[in-house]
C-alpha cells in the first residue's frame, strides 16, 4: 500500500501544475501580463543549454521572450510533472517539454527536453522562482 499524501501537499502540487500550465498558455498566446504574473520578480532563467541566455528578473525574462517569440507561433506542451514540495513555501519540479516554433519566415522547429523549475510562495501564491531548460533533440520541420 502507498503512503497517504497530506491534502495540503496535493493542493500545492495542483497549484504548481496550474501555474506551469498558465506559463505555457500565456507564452503561446503572447499574453505578457499573465505571463509575467506567474514569475517571481527575481526569477533566474537559464536557457544556455538550448542556445539562449541566462536572464535574471521577471521583467528581463518577459522582454527577452517578447523579442525572441513575439512574432513567432509557439506551442509548448509540458508533460509528466515530477513535483516535490520541499518546504511549506518551496518546491521543485521537472517537466518533459515539447516545443513547436514557427518563425514569421515559415521556418519551423520541433524540440523535446525538460524544464527544471523551482517554485516559491510570494504574496500568498505560488510563482516560478527559477527555470533551467534543456533539450534532448531539436529538429527543423
Amino acid at each position: 500500500m502507498g503512503t497517504a499524501v497530506d491534502p495540503r501537499t496535493l493542493q500545492a502540487i495542483n497549484a504548481i501544475e496550474s501555474l506551469k500550465a498558465r506559463y505555457f498558455r500565456s507564452l503561446d498566446t503572447k499574453d505578457w501580463s499573465v505571463f509575467g504574473s506567474v514569475l517571481a520578480g527575481d526569477i533566474d532563467v537559464d536557457t544556455t543549454s538550448v542556445g539562449g541566455d541566462r536572464v535574471r528578473g521577471a521583467s528581463n525574462h518577459v522582454a527577452a521572450l517578447q523579442t525572441d517569440y513575439g512574432n513567432s507561433v509557439t506551442v509548448h506542451h509540458g508533460h509528466m510533472p515530477e513535483i516535490e514540495i520541499t518546504a511549506a513555501d518551496t518546491a521543485t519540479g521537472t517537466w518533459a517539454v515539447q516545443v513547436q516554433l514557427v518563425r514569421p519566415d515559415g521556418r519551423r522547429w520541433l524540440s523535446s527536453g525538460h524544464d527544471r523549475d523551482t517554485y516559491g510562495i510570494r504574496d500568498g501564491r505560488w510563482v516560478i522562482t527559477s527555470m533551467k531548460s534543456t533539450r534532448l533533440q531539436a529538429d527543423p520541420l
